[in-house]
């Protein structure tokens, strides 16, 4: 990469980070008190460990006595030091206000949390709801851009060292804390604490991607013709045609790419292959889709 390349990148970079500063801040601020009100109302004073720095300090807690806010300022200040000498400055900014904000909204909402004594039916209905809450205002602190700091530290600091992924260090990470709350709390705890997570993680992907409410479509077939007359007279949406060749046989062919609503995916297969059988037909789910022609579900023209 040249550096007018290099320069372009960061301009644009700054740019986006710049855009709607302001309102990003509002939501983050007020995202990550609930969140941290729901950890405390939900996650420490049930000794549910779904992960993370969050999860650790409550094994800490019932170890070793300390306060989870507390643990969280110390464990964070220790670790942007890490940070700052093996990943640098820069690295290390990305998550710096997550890791100074987060600690210290736990703690301010602490005192809050234990006059906060609402009645379930059942442990997994709280769960479910209290989770729920907790998981929407997470998806919008990642969707504004920012985060909690904590584990996100350790991510960057373990790709630079060991060269994996972020996502397969941070599930090293979550598998050793929730192990030790499985030998601190007991198996029962630590079922719950999964479900809690896998669920949470759902609802944070839902707030982050939105509903895959389309499908994305590619077709190579050498009825390129028929199809693409179908698609434009008689099932009347917008549609993409490139030339791509086969791996084995070298050949090229016209592709069609297009998209088509979760509703229609099933039927607008059918004719596809009623078309040609032999047809190369890969889906994928698609979450945002902007501009193109869309067709309209109902034609009031």
């Amino acid at each position: 990469m040249g550096l007018f390349d290099l320069f372009l990148k960061r301009n644009i970079l700054n740019k986006i980070k710049e855009k709607n500063r302001i309102p990003r801040l509002i939501i983050y601020f007020i995202s990550c008190f609930i969140v941290a009100l729901m950890y405390n109302v939900l996650f420490v004073r049930n000794n549910l460990v779904i992960g993370g720095m969050s999860g650790l300090a409550i094994v800490v807690k019932q170890a070793l006595g300390i306060n989870t806010g507390i643990f969280l300022m110390l464990s964070t200040m220790f670790l942007l030091g890490i940070s700052l000498v093996i990943v640098g400055v820069h690295e290390t900014s990305k998550g710096l206000v997550g890791a100074i904000v987060y600690p210290i909204m736990v703690s301010l909402t602490e005192p809050l949390a234990s006059h906060i004594n609402i009645q379930f039916s059942s442990f997994l209905f709280e769960i479910l709801t209290l989770g729920f809450i907790y998981a929407v205002f997470l998806g919008l602190i990642y969707k504004v851009g920012y985060s909690t700091g904590g584990t996100d530290i350790i991510n960057a600091i373990i790709v630079k060292k060991s060269k994996v992924s972020i996502g397969t260090a941070g599930i090293y990470i979550n598998i050793i804390i929730i192990f030790l709350a499985m030998i601190v709390f007991g198996l029962p705890k630590s079922i719950y604490a999964i479900f809690t997570l896998l669920f949470v993680n759902k609802i944070v992907d839902f707030v982050i991607l939105g509903n895959n409410d389309s499908k994305l479509c590619i077709i190579k077939t050498k009825n390129t013709r028929y199809i693409e007359e179908f698609l434009k007279n008689d099932f009347n949406i917008g549609y993409s045609v490139f030339e791509s060749s086969g791996g084995i046989d070298k050949k090229y062919r016209k592709t069609i790419m297009c998209v088509v609503t979760s509703r229609e995916y099933y039927s607008f297969k059918n004719l596809i292959l009623d078309i040609d059988n032999n047809a190369f037909f890969v889906t994928h789910n698609c979450y945002e889709v902007l501009g193109g022609k869309r067709r309209k579900l109902i034609d009031l023209s």
